[in-house]
């Protein structure tokens, strides 16, 4: 498959010349305490870290680095939430409650999808403090996998945790749950929880007899799958002969999907005047399993919060509705491109939804996106962004002054780079970019640090949590998650 760059296309596997990549501004100069002691032991930590390849925030051993960018103090200070662990944990969040405590949350066992023992495990940082607490259980399903918590406050001030359960230890089994808090304050262990669902994922139209031919899901599905034929084969440098093969094949398997063509039975096929005849049709058994969540709710205004869903089984993405606070939900059409998952929303000023999306398509890798105009119900075709990703996932934030915020990796091959990026123009350029993590000692080693979460405080300084394992440590505790707080001055700080 062929993808569009800057006007350009590149077969899969392709590689791009040095001077046509995307230019990164790393943040390399970084503030050095000016006096005695304190310079020589700022710039020992300084030569130790670029020796292990990292960049970030520098001298924090549990305390802010202050300097200045203009006439703003720049602020950032790194944390591990907890001491290194063998288990695998991955897929934290983040969220600040109104006596600016922190909140976070990550899945933890043996595995993944595949490890029974994996549960929502979290961990609190209390307002002033320099030290999280010793992490406790928040969500656990006795015998299966719990993967990808979010957590997000809602207009009537109530706390959500929403993840899923892997049903039979395969993504297109997952099923999304969610419990709610009014009692999450609390100055050690987890929230109290007040209430606990399922969120049934119900896209497309009523089945009760069988998927109907004019279904909008299927229709939905087949119209984006030509539009981005068309976009793919635009000025590609492979025949049309081979582009129209390839995407026929990827029709077809979308589309069976689907249609519910693994679950065939007997059924009414009902005809424009209402009546109907016995059928054999497909069941939306598998549409409606398998949605999985990543980053977090989007607060849309007073009434309406979309969560942002996505499907390894379908490989595309799908927005979770709800305008009273999740009594009743319905769903967006689906965003369909070639792998673009785990969503994370923008807004602009004039109320215009944008989505980034994980790219685990084709190369050349690059995140994902789509717009909305009518507060996430329709989304526009999916298409290549400039910013690289390489199958990793991503997060965005709108900040309070307008400008976005972007948590990446920002490589097409690895999570040794771990960047937040600034645009102050509501995306059309990305003007700052610096590194949070930085390891330049080569695949089978650096540290992998990923899957970040971003939030905005009461105080305007930006929190990310993220995956941060040493793969140079096999088999000892290599693995925990780490706590990152900084502010724009500091992203934009040469």
């Amino acid at each position: 498959m062929v993808k569009s760059v800057k006007g350009k296309f590149y077969k899969k596997g392709a590689k791009m010349k040095e001077n046509e990549r995307i230019p990164v501004f790393t943040g390399t100069s970084l503030p050095l305490r000016k006096q005695g002691a304190c310079k020589q032991f700022s710039m020992l930590f300084l030569c130790l870290l670029l020796a292990a390849g990292s960049a970030g925030c520098v001298g924090t051993f549990f305390a802010p680095v202050n300097g200045t960018a203009g006439d703003e103090k720049v602020i950032c200070r790194t944390i591990e939430i907890f001491p290194l662990v063998k288990q695998h944990v991955h897929g934290s969040t983040v969220i600040e409650l109104p006596n600016g405590d922190l909140l976070s949350a990550w899945f933890q066992g043996s595995g993944e999808r595949q490890a029974d023992d994996v549960a929502i495990m979290g961990a609190r940082l209390r307002a002033g403090e320099q030290k999280w607490s010793k992490p406790f259980v928040m969500a656990d399903v006795p015998g299966f996998p719990d993967i990808n918590p979010i957590l997000f406050i809602d207009t009537h001030d109530r706390l959500w945790l929403m993840w899923y359960t892997v049903i039979a230890n395969q993504w297109e089994t997952s099923l999304p749950k969610y419990r709610i808090s009014e009692n999450y304050m609390k100055q050690e262990g987890p929230p109290k929880w007040s209430w606990q669902d399922v969120l049934h994922v119900k896209p497309g139209d009523s089945s009760e007899r069988g998927i109907q031919p004019g279904d909008r899901f299927v229709k939905s599905i087949e119209r984006q799958i030509e539009e981005y034929a068309k976009y793919i084969s635009k000025s590609a440098n492979i025949s049309e002969q081979a582009t129209r093969k390839i995407v026929n094949r990827w029709r077809a398997e979308l589309l069976g999907k689907a249609r519910g063509e693994n679950m065939i039975r007997r059924g009414r096929l009902l005809d424009a005047a209402g009546k109907s005849t016995e059928k054999q049709l497909g069941y939306a058994y598998f549409r409606r399993m398998g949605w999985q969540t990543k980053n977090k709710a989007v607060i849309v205004d007073e009434n309406r919060m979309i969560i942002p869903l996505y499907s390894d089984g379908f490989s595309f993405s799908l927005m979770a509705i709800t305008d009273d606070g999740g009594n009743s939900w319905q769903f967006s059409e689906p965003l369909v491109g070639a792998g673009n998952i785990q969503p994370s929303i923008a807004k602009k000023t004039d109320g215009t939804l944008v989505a980034y999306m994980r790219d685990n398509g084709p190369a050349p890798k690059r995140l994902h996106i789509s717009s909305s105009q009518d507060k996430g119900l329709t989304w526009s075709p999916v298409r290549d962004s400039e910013l690289p990703n390489p199958g990793s996932g991503a997060d965005i934030v709108t900040l309070r002054n307008g400008h976005w915020v972007l948590a990446y990796n920002d490589t097409e091959n690895g999570r040794h780079s771990l960047a937040v990026s600034v645009s102050t123009n509501e995306g059309k350029t990305w003007e700052y970019t610096r590194h949070v993590e930085l390891d330049t000692r080569g695949r089978n080693i650096a540290t992998s640090s990923g899957y970040p979460s971003i939030i905005q405080g009461h105080d305007d300084t930006l929190h990310v949590v993220y995956s941060y394992h040493h793969n140079d440590r096999k088999g000892d505790p290599n693995k925990t998650i780490k706590y990152v707080q900084f502010n724009e001055a500091w992203v934009k700080q040469r």
